[in-house]
């Protein structure tokens, strides 16, 4: 397991604790991830640390989009970009693919615990359906909002998985 893992892992469980309990990310602790990650990947050169910068910056962009629609909080944003800049590539692409898969199935378990998955799965289609025909979302329904950090700690802790420990496994069939 490689040091950047190590680092989001652990960035990735304190901030799932800290948004179950307050609903917020520490800026502090993304601010240091994102200097921790960045100057590991400087060690390597100074292309992985602009590649780290560039990684940051595409997420938060497309995380931008997401904020607007109410998807995801801002907090979750600058994490989910900060701990793909530090996993640098390829391993940043599992990450967030895990991630957004992750943060799928905790919606509906989180949705459905609170009675809400009808309004959440009725959120889902409304906004789904005018941004992939490019019109404008309508008005959600007051959804549940849940904490985003528990996928972003499920993306790397599956990263860490696939990356580390799966491939030393062997499956007999």
């Amino acid at each position: 397991m490689t040091l950047a893992i190590v680092l989001v892992l652990a960035a990735s469980v304190l901030a799932a604790g800290t948004d179950v309990r307050t609903r917020r990310i520490p800026n502090a602790l993304v601010v240091a991830l994102f200097v921790s990650g960045l100057a590991l990947n400087a060690v390597a050169g100074w292309q992985p640390a602009a590649l780290d910068v560039a990684i940051v910056i595409a997420v938060l962009a497309a995380g931008t989009f997401a904020f607007s629609l109410k998807l995801i909080g801002g907090g979750d944003v600058k994490l989910l970009a900060v701990a793909a800049g530090t996993l640098g590539v390829p391993a940043a692409g599992t990450f967030i693919l895990a991630t957004l898969l992750s943060g799928g199935v905790i919606a509906i378990i989180y949705s459905a615990l609170r009675g809400r998955l009808r309004t959440t799965l009725h959120n889902v289609k409304g906004l789904a359906l005018p941004v992939f025909a490019g019109a404008a979302p309508p008005r959600l329904l007051t959804g549940t909002q849940m904490p985003y950090a528990l996928a972003i700690f499920a993306g790397a802790s599956f990263t860490a998985f696939a990356g580390g420990i799966g491939p030393h496994l062997r499956f007999l069939w």
